[in-house]
């Protein structure tokens, strides 16, 4: 079985900059970091060189610049990320993610509705 490339925090800080703007260069991401992520340039070229590497981007260069874009969309980043945590946390039962969750995790009353709302419309989706 192929190994799955997940993502580091740093890498997912990154991601979500090349995502929202649709393609950065590495000055784009080192200034949009906010100071609790601050890096020097050079680390994060090298995570950038890393997420070409790991084909989550791609690289064009246009003069002397490098410019990056996303070869993957952010919501099946988010479903692959999500499947390798509950197959790894919980032998890839969600339901038992779920109670976990609700076990561990003080829900408000939003929170609760919201979720109520999702079952119920996910439910309609499958009839």
């Amino acid at each position: 079985m192929p190994k799955v490339e997940t993502l580091t925090k740093f890498e997912w800080e990154i991601m979500k900059l090349v995502w929202k703007k649709g393609n950065a260069t590495v000055r784009d991401v080192h200034e949009a970091l906010p100071p609790s992520q601050s890096r020097a340039y050079t680390t994060i070229q090298t995570y950038m060189e890393r997420l070409v590497e790991k084909k989550y981007l791609t690289k064009e260069k246009i003069g002397l610049v490098n410019f990056y874009s996303s070869r993957v969309k952010e919501k099946d980043t988010l479903k692959k990320e999500t499947n390798h945590f509950v197959k790894n946390a919980f032998d890839g039962s969600f339901s038992r993610m779920a109670a976990f969750l609700f076990d561990t995790q003080n829900f408000n009353e939003q929170d609760l509705e919201e979720i109520k709302r999702l079952i119920k419309q996910k439910e309609a989706d499958n009839d």
